[in-house]
């Protein structure tokens, strides 16, 4: 008898530390992350200029906490107030006219918790027909100088020691033949990788998720919509807001998070946080909970 009960013991005490020891090793493989449109501080936007509400674009970031945030529209000096304000977080990236980030040459930074990710290599191309060569400028140019870009690296996730790439981009308003080749560009890049290579892409797409060809072309090589793989999925479908509560004639959702490689998306959401009706830019950010298998 003594012996019978001595093994029953044991093994109530040896299942929960299975248990805890498989929690354990998927909290290690959780990587979050945001793509979040911060809308430039160039804009004539009034009462929801970059100064007025640059203070809740941090508390938004503080209150999701990612470790990873692709974000859009981003210029010098916004970047250098989030940097100042998001201690925790380095970033990579360069302004896709190579001119400071003059006018409204943007940066896709791609920003990180440098306690979980260290950048093994990292590096930028173009939405052009010559991705690895920045376009040439001319007199009389456009303000929006430079082609689109993407930001891309590879990190080392320090706890699970899993490679990941991360790759950021925003892409034109002109729908139809350059989001295409902009689409067939980023999905051809990603499906050159390693295959079984842990991949998120972020990014406003300036496109509707599910309907468009755009996400088509995006997702025909083998990237996966978070929003359509998640387990759960909290918010409204639609990511553009113009400063305002979401809105019935507002529903396109053309910021997407995308995955490819062994990833589990546990749960997206759009966040909708504001400050007495006051939101931090005309986009909501988009955030993934995703496992790293």
């Amino acid at each position: 008898m003594f012996r019978s009960s001595l093994a029953v013991v044991v093994l109530v005490l040896v299942v929960p530390l299975i248990a805890l020891d498989g929690a354990a090793a998927r909290a290690q493989s959780v990587l979050d992350v945001m793509t979040f449109n911060i809308r430039t501080a160039a804009g004539r936007d009034g009462k929801d200029a970059w100064s007025l509400r640059r203070d809740l674009v941090v508390e938004t970031i503080r209150a999701s906490a990612p470790d990873l945030i692709g974000m859009q529209e981003a210029l010098d000096s916004q970047i250098e107030y989030l940097q100042a304000a998001l201690p925790e977080y380095r970033w990579l990236g360069i302004d896709r006219g190579l001119n400071g980030g003059v006018g409204l040459s943007e940066y896709t930074p791609i920003f990180y918790r440098y306690s979980e990710l260290s950048p093994i290599e990292s590096g930028n191309f173009w939405l052009t027909d010559t991705p690895d060569t920045p376009p040439l400028r001319t007199s009389g140019r456009r303000r929006r100088s430079g082609g689109r870009i993407v930001t891309w690296a590879r990190f080392h996730h320090r706890l699970s020691g899993q490679q990941i790439y991360a790759f950021n981009t925003h892409f034109t308003l002109r729908r139809g033949a350059p989001q295409l080749a902009s689409a067939e560009l980023v999905a051809g890049r990603v499906a050159a990788l390693p295959a079984g290579t842990p991949v998120v892409v972020l990014g406003d797409f300036n496109n509707d998720a599910e309907v468009s060809d755009t996400w088509r072309v995006a997702t025909g090589h083998g990237l996966r919509d978070v929003w359509v793989e998640a387990a759960e999925t909290h918010g409204p479908r639609s990511t553009y807001g113009d400063f305002g509560p979401p809105r019935p004639d507002l529903t396109e959702r053309v910021d997407w998070i995308l995955v490819d490689g062994p990833i589990l998306v546990r749960r997206a959401e759009t966040i909708v946080h504001n400050d007495e009706g006051r939101f931090p830019s005309d986009h909501y950010p988009v955030t993934a909970v995703l496992e790293v298998q």
